[in-house]
């Protein structure tokens, strides 16, 4: 399907919700549920809708329930997750995302950084049937995705000049500058596009497969360096 050159091996970090997932309606339909199962009703779809990627989802309950309370939160989180079936036929792959995934695994390393916890992310990629393409996924076992980012690179001992991390927020750029690498940013399902671009991101796709002449450009930037 694609015939980009890719003799040079690059990491390519990407995000999951936004990127490579459509999940926005599952999720805000089970956060809402969720909600309502502890008597909050007074939050709309389009309020949930606004804040997915930009948060997690303990900070989506913190913010709603308008309190910190611990047993809260956890009993919270226990009902939304209890509630994942229920929605996972309203989450689906976008469109070219197994055949981006299929050309760029033959010559290069591929990762995702996530606000997930680990056990969801690990969900998620057995659910899609895509964890074969991902040599090191990583949720939430960092304190931030720069860091993460940086501890990918380091395994995988990868240069920043050829690491590139593809996010759907501003979160998501600012963490890929924090970690010195090429940031881009996925206009086809931004949450909040205006608070993306004013982070500056290196490149724009706005499809996936998008990213093969994103990866052509740095290629020929780094032959003038």
């Amino acid at each position: 399907m694609f015939s980009k050159n890719l003799n040079t091996t690059f990491l390519i970090i990407f995000d999951f919700d936004g990127v490579l997932s459509d999940s926005k309606e599952a999720y805000a339909n089970q956060m809402l549920e969720t909600l309502e199962s502890f008597s909050v009703t007074n939050i709309t779809i389009e309020e949930v809708k606004a804040r997915v990627g930009n948060t997690d989802q303990i900070s989506d309950f913190k913010e709603f329930f308008q309190t910190n309370n611990p047993t809260l939160i956890n009993s919270a989180m226990k009902k939304y997750v209890e509630l994942t079936e229920k929605y996972s036929y309203q989450r689906e792959l976008f469109p070219d995302v197994i055949d981006v995934l299929e050309v760029l695994k033959k010559k290069n390393f591929l990762g995702i950084v996530s606000r997930k916890p680990q056990e969801r992310m690990d969900y998620w990629l057995k659910h899609f049937n895509i964890t074969h393409f991902f040599d090191i996924p990583i949720g939430t076992v960092e304190n931030t995705k720069a860091n993460a980012i940086k501890r990918i690179m380091e395994k995988l001992k990868t240069p920043k000049s050829r690491t590139l991390m593809i996010g759907d927020t501003e979160f998501d750029i600012t963490s890929a500058k924090g970690a010195g690498v090429h940031s881009v940013l996925a206009l086809y399902d931004a949450a909040d596009l205006d608070k993306a671009l004013k982070a500056e991101p290196d490149y724009c796709i706005n499809k996936l497969s998008d990213i093969f002449d994103v990866i052509e450009k740095i290629k020929q930037k780094n032959a003038t360096i």
